[in-house]
């Protein structure tokens, strides 16, 4: 008699392949959040933004009006509003937030939403940007990924990304809506 097993549950974002498809390699720069926005961006709108550059606009200080918006550290690590800043300006419904739920991220990569999630240590201390695109009970959580120059899915075992989402607070940048 032979057992019935349900399938491994998987949910992937409706925009995984065209996200794959814009996906730029930073290489060995610090640069994932600026050529994490690059890719996005060009994917939701007719842009060719190159992350290269982008880091180098991030660099200097944004002006909203009489505020400064100060995006990265130069050459360094990229503010959440860094990120949102450039979004908002390619007409982009974006966020950042902290404290984020796993359960509360997968209902929104369900939802179809844009998912950014920062993850890092501590020591030595590291942060690293990458767009959610996949989960899976078995292979944890696929990411397109900027530090790598293929155009798969990276995956992340559920653990491990937790625990490393969770250093940094369950930092979480998002773009609600694609229109």
């Amino acid at each position: 008699m032979s057992q019935l097993t349900e399938p491994p549950q998987r949910v992937l974002s409706p925009y995984a392949p065209k996200l794959l498809l814009n996906l730029q390699c930073q290489g060995q720069t610090n640069n994932c959040g600026p050529y994490t926005t690059a890719f996005v961006v060009n994917t939701f709108r007719d842009t060719q933004l190159e992350g290269s550059k982008l880091a180098e606009e991030m660099n200097e200080i944004a002006w909203r009006g009489i505020f400064p918006v100060i995006r990265r550290l130069r050459n360094s690590a990229t503010f959440p509003w860094g990120m949102v800043d450039v979004f908002l300006r390619h007409d982009l419904s974006a966020s950042w937030s902290l404290f984020t739920s796993v359960d509360k991220l997968l209902t929104m990569l369900k939802a179809g939403e844009i998912l950014m999630p920062v993850i890092g240590t501590w020591k030595p201390i590291y942060a690293h940007v990458m767009t959610l695109i996949a989960w899976d009970e078995k292979e944890g959580f696929g990411f397109a990924n900027t530090q790598y120059p293929t155009k798969e899915i990276y995956w992340m075992p559920a653990l491990t990304f937790t625990t490393m989402w969770k250093n940094t607070g369950n930092l979480l940048v998002r773009i609600k809506k694609v229109s």
